[in-house]
């Protein structure tokens, strides 16, 4: 059984993503390429899906586990539904903007596919705190999952989800340097965002996990 977790790189307004620290944390595990593979997707409109599928198509996951950045999340967000839906307007990482505001010609929402009552459960044996969202914006995370949501049977992966995280306390010493900050926010430590990763390659992974 094979997991795959994935954060993002960085992106306009926020220089330091700690969704890639963590998967470099997670790569230092001694785990690693054996009981889950991490990556680190680009937030580009063009790539972050076709590298995505080449990872899945090549380790052959059963699970697939994304992680992201939200400036304004209070704690991790477990994201239930990937819209089908873009924010004009919005440069990605090079700069370039998605081409219309859909995503693909399909259902106006997918759900997520966890064993939900077993990865929250993993989550508060981790000790870390968390919120339900049906709204995963309009972003690179959301379409990157709308498209895995969409495409998951074809592929082979039985369960996949998304986690929003705040910034790091690291990131958030430098707040002064990024982009669009709200006046009030939120941030969670490095360690505690790998932690609920690595709680949730744990719980995936016993294959015992229940709906």
């Amino acid at each position: 059984m094979k997991i795959l977790v994935c954060g993002f790189s960085s992106f306009p307004g926020a220089p330091r993503n700690p969704t890639e620290t963590m998967v470099r944390t997670l790569e230092s595990d001694p785990r690693h390429g054996e009981a889950f593979h991490a990556a680190v997707l680009p937030v580009e409109w063009e790539t972050s899906w076709p590298r995505l599928r080449t990872l899945i198509e090549t380790l052959a996951p059963t699970s697939v586990v994304l992680f992201g950045l939200h400036k304004r999340a209070e704690r991790l967000r477990i994201e239930r539904v990937a819209r089908n839906r873009r924010k004009l307007g919005q440069a990605d990482a090079t700069g370039a903007f998605p081409a219309g505001p859909a995503v693909l010609d399909g259902p106006e929402a997918l759900a997520c596919r966890m064993p939900w009552k077993a990865v929250t459960s993993a989550l508060r044996g981790a000790g870390v705190s968390f919120e339900w969202s049906s709204d995963a914006g309009g972003y690179l995370c959301n379409d990157t999952l709308y498209r895995l949501a969409f495409n998951a049977d074809a592929l082979g992966v039985r369960d996949f989800g998304f986690f929003h995280v705040p910034l790091s306390d690291e990131a958030a010493a430098q707040a002064d340097e990024i982009e669009g900050m709200p006046e009030v926010f939120c941030s969670m430590p490095a360690a505690r965002i790998a932690a609920a990763a690595l709680a949730l390659v744990d719980e995936l992974g016993s294959g015992t996990a229940a709906v």
